[in-house]
């Protein structure tokens, strides 16, 4: 461990401080670039995981981090790959601060390449943050769709890139979904966010019901399909005595 905060020196704490941000910058798109080569050679099958993600729950269990972060790493080594020559020509690295990268393909939606790949160099984190979120035209093409009348327009809306699926419910991204994940999970996950944010549009409910096993499916469904039968009748009824 580096002893620099022992020093009572304004001046070699303040060195000690940003040689450590940098180094920190740095291991984090080293980092990323190294799960980008045990997945891209799958050397992952080298180490006993039968995939990517198999490989970084272990890295979770091991590193005690959350999967999350570690899958962000992998994307801030992907991108950084991705547009490897653009960054390179403005002298981007390590040091300044990798954490902008998940939001470089944002900003490129609706900005001059040339401006971006500056501002990403010279732009502090905040700063390039809110540059990409307030990019040109909303790239963003709801496929949620409300079919109630008396919604004007719907809040929520999904974007497929190259990292998975993004929800967005008013204009801000709430859960991403990263297509690296089993195709098990994903089958089941992202249908059931498009039915949570299809649930806000119309200003309704989605319950999250736990199941043990398929026989309890079977009957949990015909159990809702006559509660949804019985609803329907009621309505009809309702609406036959108003008529």
């Amino acid at each position: 461990m580096d002893t620099f905060f022992k020093n009572h020196d304004a001046a070699s704490l303040n060195a000690g401080i940003l040689d450590t941000i940098k180094s920190v910058d740095n291991s984090i798109l080293s980092i990323g670039l190294g799960l980008v080569r045990i997945k891209t050679e799958k050397l992952y099958r080298e180490l006993g995981f039968r995939n990517m993600t198999a490989y970084v729950f272990y890295l979770t269990e091991q590193s005690k981090r959350n999967r999350s972060s570690i899958f962000k790493w992998l994307q801030i080594g992907e991108i950084y790959i991705k547009h490897k020559v653009d960054l390179e020509a403005t002298g981007f690295g390590g040091n300044d601060s990798p954490t902008k990268l998940p939001y470089l393909e944002r900003a490129l939606r609706g900005n001059p390449k040339d401006e971006v790949f500056n501002n990403i160099k010279g732009m502090t984190q905040r700063a390039f943050t809110e540059y990409a979120k307030n990019e040109g035209a909303d790239p963003i093409k709801s496929t949620v769709n409300a079919e109630d009348n008396n919604i004007e327009k719907n809040q929520s809306n999904e974007i497929v890139d190259n990292w998975g699926h993004s929800f967005y419910y008013k204009g801000k991204e709430s859960v991403r979904v990263y297509k690296n994940l089993p195709q098990r999970i994903l089958k089941m996950l992202v249908p059931a966010i498009r039915l949570s944010f299809n649930a806000l549009d119309k200003r309704s409910y989605v319950v999250a019901v736990h199941l043990d096993n398929y026989k309890e499916y079977i009957q949990f469904q015909d159990i809702a399909i006559a509660a949804r039968e019985k609803m329907r009748d009621k309505m009809r009824s309702q609406i036959r005595r108003r008529m």
